[in-house]
Order: structure tokens, then C-alpha cells, then sequence
């Protein structure tokens, strides 16, 4: 039997007595057990969400420009990981004989990645045409 169970029979057994004031504040007491019960359970969720995003920190590893785990050779959406802590994989849209195309279907951010031997090897440009 939990304490809300308890604290029920005891104010069951109040009010038999007849004793209204102490009924009221066992009643009262419930109330209270009740909300400490749930603060309890979203301070657990939190805790675990944030247990989470560790072991996702732990696995992710930066090679610029995107996010990698270990044995998997698909890039993460830096941008995604960075703002929101998700590890989303990017999708290969292709390539030209200059930039190599990466897509995040989550937050739609494009990648164009400069090949080896060009000018701007490695760097990144977005939709608006900015390097970074």
C-alpha cells in the first residue's frame, strides 16, 4: 500500500471519528503528498533526459564541418545537434566536380561542401550563398 493509500485510510478513519479539523488537514496533507509525488517524477524525467544528452555528448565527436559516432560514417546536422541536442543525420544530395551536397530534412539546412583541390576545401556554405 503507497502513502496516498494510507493517508486515504486515516482520513477515512478521521472522518468517522467525527473529528472534521483533523479530516480537513489529512485531506490537505493528500494535496500535498500529491504534488511532491509529481514534482518527484518530472524531476526523474528531467534527470533522464539529461543522462540522455551526455551519452549522446559522449558518443558525438566533431570533424569539421559535421558530427560523427563511432563505426557510423553518415554526418550529423551540426546545426541540429548544436541548437537542439539531436543527433539528426544528414542526407547526401550529391555532388559536382566542386561541392559535395548535404540536406537536413529536420531543420531543411543544405550543406555545400567544397571538395579537395578547390579554393575553399572543407568550408561550408548555406542557402544564402554564405561561406562559413
Amino acid at each position: 500500500m503507497g502513502i496516498v493509500e494510507n493517508i486515504k485510510d486515516v482520513a477515512d478513519l478521521a472522518k468517522k471519528a467525527g473529528d472534521i479539523e483533523l479530516y480537513r488537514k489529512i485531506v490537505h496533507l493528500e494535496g500535498e503528498v500529491m504534488d511532491l509525488t509529481r514534482e518527484k517524477r518530472q524531476a526523474e524525467q528531467r534527470i533522464e533526459e539529461q543522462q540522455k544528452q551526455l551519452a549522446l555528448r559522449a558518443k558525438m565527436t566533431f570533424k569539421a564541418p559535421f558530427y560523427f559516432q563511432d563505426g557510423d560514417n553518415i554526418p550529423f546536422c551540426p546545426r541540429c545537434y548544436e541548437k537542439d541536442n539531436l543527433a539528426m543525420h544528414l542526407v547526401y544530395e550529391g555532388a559536382d566536380s566542386v561541392h559535395a551536397r548535404w540536406d537536413c530534412k529536420d531543420c531543411t539546412k543544405m550543406y555545400l561542401i567544397e571538395k579537395a583541390g578547390s579554393p575553399r576545401y572543407g568550408q561550408v556554405r548555406d542557402h544564402a550563398g554564405t561561406w562559413s
